[in-house]
């Protein structure tokens, strides 16, 4: 069974891939595109490597996670930030493929709000399980300490 911190350093590493995809692919994309830039196709590597590699790496250093199993709260909370990264990426890719080819479309402003609310609603998920976890840690320490004074009276006697 792998634990939360095993996965993460999964995760950082599969971020750090996206985000050299990503790159190479608007660098390609671009280069021919007869000299046509679009700022949200250069910069959408960033997203996955800002997004994605920096929290993973975060969480996969975290004492909490190091025996929690992946599951529960804390996994769909994860999944749902990761699909509004994803999102954002994509759309960011999309809006510069549009604007290369050079006209608009309304429906791109779709991207970034879905990802604001899948990002808002992962974020919200994880820390929720990331504080019940704490409370568990909280609590077994204090049953912890409660044996060990119940023993120190028995002791005496």
């Amino acid at each position: 069974m792998y634990t939360s911190a095993d996965v993460f350093r999964k995760h950082w590493k599969i971020f750090l891939g996206v985000s050299l995809f990503t790159g190479m692919f608007a660098a390609i994309y671009e280069h021919f595109s007869h000299q046509v830039y679009s700022w949200p196709m250069m910069l959408a590597f960033l997203v996955p490597l800002v997004l994605g590699v920096t929290p993973t790496a975060i969480l996969s250093t975290r004492k909490m996670l190091r025996r929690k199993p992946y599951e529960g709260k804390l996994r769909a909370g994860v999944n749902l930030y990761y699909a509004g990264v994803a999102t954002l990426t994509v759309g960011m890719v999309a809006t510069g493929v549009v604007e290369i080819y050079g006209t608009t479309n309304r429906l791109l402003a779709t991207y970034w709000y879905v990802a604001g609310v899948l990002l808002v609603a992962g974020i919200a998920v994880t820390i929720a399980a990331l504080v019940e976890r704490r409370r568990e840690i909280e609590e077994k320490k204090a049953a912890r300490r409660a044996a060990k004074k119940a023993e120190r009276r028995k002791k005496p006697e």
